[in-house]
């Protein structure tokens, strides 16, 4: 077996960087929840195929104007991705889909075929989209494999036709135990507040830990740690119930690694709601705004690193992001554990997450972003 790459700060930082471009990108309305690190893994395999402009989109996106080389890149993410899955050990469980299919009338380069395994232990699947029932349901048992059943029906069979010539896929499941877990008798209905004097009743979970606190000029944060010690969920509160957007808007690799930075262990009461959230993103829509334009364009894209046919109008012409998060009593997907008690005789803070919130779930180590979103439910 091939000794991993150490990994360069700046290329985890470039990462980061991403993560919360693709955040600030969003149209954001209610809640969303989304994997920055499964869409990187994703594009990252469908750069070793593209070529000229293209290519450059999609690394200049990931990486900024990074010097290394394309197999330093590589090289790279398949040691983060391999310290990542030995660090979620018994407590947290990881897994990540993301695979490219290409039509089954395109021969695909072996130096393709080759990387994708190398690099991502992924297969390149050749598809006849005209079959569309068939593909669809073929490409959707093979996501919800991947992410324990939780990412269901993310192909629709009305996207695949005659002209279909490639899918980008990409899908995320994590499950983690709370390192001290919520007793599910003290969760209680308690009142979420929102902007423009609207409520609603939401299932309030509570707590009292010593953990990782931070207040800032008009927000403040915790950081709630998931047993093995190497990832934790952050809170981000903001001081008023429409400051939301003013806190999103400040959202860089530095706000948060300040935030991080000033977390110091304090004896808090804590109370966060119990929810359940699926987003689906159409990243045609998204990554033109960083700048990744020319692969969705049949006259622009280019893809001669990938096929051996000479074929013009080859692009790519759907690429979806779903993610399902579910925080409960016992940890992230419910994962049970025993609980760890202990007690406190000092005066303890309040931080009671009654209003809309910004929530990220993060490598502690290296501040990588493993799921980004926000809670702000609707009133129906």
């Amino acid at each position: 077996m091939a000794m991993l790459a150490d990994i360069p700060v700046d290329f985890e930082q470039s990462l980061i960087e991403f993560s919360t471009s693709l955040y600030q990108g969003l149209n954001k309305v209610d809640s969303v929840c989304l994997s920055p690190y499964s869409i990187t893994a994703a594009f990252l395999l469908l750069m070793i195929g593209a070529s000229g402009r293209s290519k450059q989109q999609i690394s200049s996106a990931l990486f900024q104007n990074s010097l290394y080389s394309e197999e330093q890149k590589l090289k790279f993410y398949k040691s983060l991705h391999s310290q990542l899955t030995q660090k979620a050990g018994v407590n947290v469980s990881f897994a990540s889909a993301n695979r490219l299919f290409v039509s089954d009338q395109l021969t695909v380069l072996q130096n393709v075929q080759d990387n994708a395994k190398r690099y991502f232990g992924a297969d390149i699947s050749l598809k006849n989209f005209i079959e569309s029932k068939e593909s669809a349901d073929e490409m959707n048992r093979w996501v919800s494999e991947q992410t324990d059943g939780k990412i269901k029906d993310l192909i629709k069979e009305k996207w695949l036709d005659q002209n279909t010539v490639m899918f980008i896929i990409n899908a995320i499941y994590f499950k983690a135990t709370w390192e001290k877990q919520f007793s599910p008798k003290k969760t209680q209905n308690g009142t979420f507040y929102l902007p423009n004097n609207k409520t609603i009743e939401v299932e309030m979970m509570r707590n009292t830990l010593f953990i990782p606190y931070f207040r800032g000029v008009d927000f403040s944060a915790v950081a709630l740690p998931f047993k093995g010690g190497n990832f934790d969920m952050v809170f981000i509160l903001p001081n008023e119930k429409h400051g939301l957007p003013n806190i999103e808007a400040k959202i860089t690799p530095k706000f948060l690694s300040d935030i991080s930075a000033g977390f110091n262990k304090m004896y808090t009461v804590i109370l966060i709601p119990k929810f359940k959230l699926q987003s689906e993103f159409d990243l045609t829509n998204e990554l033109p705004k960083l700048g990744v334009k020319d692969i969705f364009d049949e006259a622009k894209a280019n893809f001669s690193n990938l096929i051996v046919e000479r074929r013009e109008g080859v692009c790519v012409d759907v690429a979806v992001h779903k993610a399902v998060f579910n925080v409960n009593e016992a940890g992230i997907e419910g994962a049970a554990a025993t609980a760890i008690g202990f007690s406190f005789r000092s005066f303890p803070i309040w931080f009671r997450a009654n209003k809309p919130f910004l929530f990220y779930v993060r490598d502690i180590k290296s501040g990588l972003i493993m799921f980004i979103g926000r809670f702000h439910p609707q009133v129906k």
